[in-house]
């Protein structure tokens, strides 16, 4: 429950590394390059623009993040959270909770911008599993990533080292525990199918969806019990009812991420894409978006 579950709980996922430390650790994971941000082309006419043109121009965060007030503060965000707990709210008082947890971010813009590690590993995600869907198992050679001999977990795991951050911080920390369990994904995958590393070479395009959109819910969901789950685990009259709680707000958010998100082509998230950074940043924020105006 809370902040428990999130870091080496009850209900740990059996991709976490046996090193994994929550904490800001030091497991080890290859250095990968970071894929430098580059600049937009100028904006074209209406007429004859591409899918992809349009959902980035749709999601582009604004230019004046600094100049958004402080809508709430930190206290009153977790305040509010702590009535929810408690059951002390009104009816509302879990979108309540939610959304000024987002408010205290200064609002949905604020909330996304500061996201960096998930970005960065959103991005990720699409060129690893994008390049998964068009070469198959080759894509894993090209990481140069050992597999014969080894099981699907195991492989798994060093997936999960090259597009994460290393967790040497708290942001860095939250952004691989969600990757770690959207990852959980492709693991049943291989469970349920019976199947060997060669899975990778039927999986199609839709994967790559899939999983950014499973990242975006769960890191928006893990990063808040992470900053604010401690008035949870305070507030709730005891661990079921805490454990409810934790349950209402993770399936509240992945409703209202996965509803936003659908009908997106995300076949454009990638490093090779133009001003990538602010395109997905642009997702997080539409997400933080409706969380924040549900009341």
């Amino acid at each position: 429950m809370g902040t428990s579950s999130m870091y080496g709980g009850p209900n740990r996922s059996p991709l976490l590394p046996s090193d994994f430390n929550d904490e800001g650790g030091n497991t080890a994971t290859p250095n990968q390059p970071e894929n430098p941000e580059q600049t937009s082309d100028t904006n074209s006419p209406d007429e004859g623009k591409t899918p992809s043109q349009k959902l980035k121009e749709d999601n582009s965060p604004s230019q004046e993040l600094s100049d958004q007030p402080q809508y709430n503060t930190w206290q009153q965000a977790k305040s509010s959270m702590s009535r929810y707990a408690s059951g002390k709210s009104s009816r509302n008082g879990k979108t309540r909770a939610i959304s000024g947890y987002v408010k205290g971010h200064g609002g949905a813009g604020n909330a996304a911008k500061s996201a960096k590690s998930a970005i960065r590993t959103t991005i990720k995600i699409g060129d690893f599993f994008g390049g998964i869907s068009k070469k198959g198992i080759n894509q894993v050679n090209e990481y140069k990533i050992q597999f014969e001999g080894r099981k699907p977990k195991e492989i798994l795991n060093d997936i999960i080292n090259i597009l994460a951050p290393i967790p040497d911080s708290n942001e860095n920390a939250v952004a691989r525990k969600a990757l770690i369990n959207t990852m959980f994904i492709i693991y049943e995958k291989f469970e349920d199918e019976k199947k060997d590393i060669s899975l990778l070479d039927v999986l199609d395009s839709t994967i790559s969806e899939l999983l950014i959109t499973k990242y975006i819910e769960t890191y928006i969901y893990e990063r808040l019990i992470n900053e604010v789950g401690s008035r949870i685990e305070k507030k709730s009259e005891n661990c079921s009812a805490a454990a409810k709680i934790e349950k209402e707000i993770r399936e509240y958010i992945e409703t209202k991420v996965s509803t936003t998100l659908k009908d997106k082509s995300f076949t454009m998230i990638n490093s090779q894409t133009n001003n990538i950074h602010v395109l997905v940043e642009g997702l997080y924020k539409q997400c933080y978006k409706v969380l924040e105006d549900q009341l």
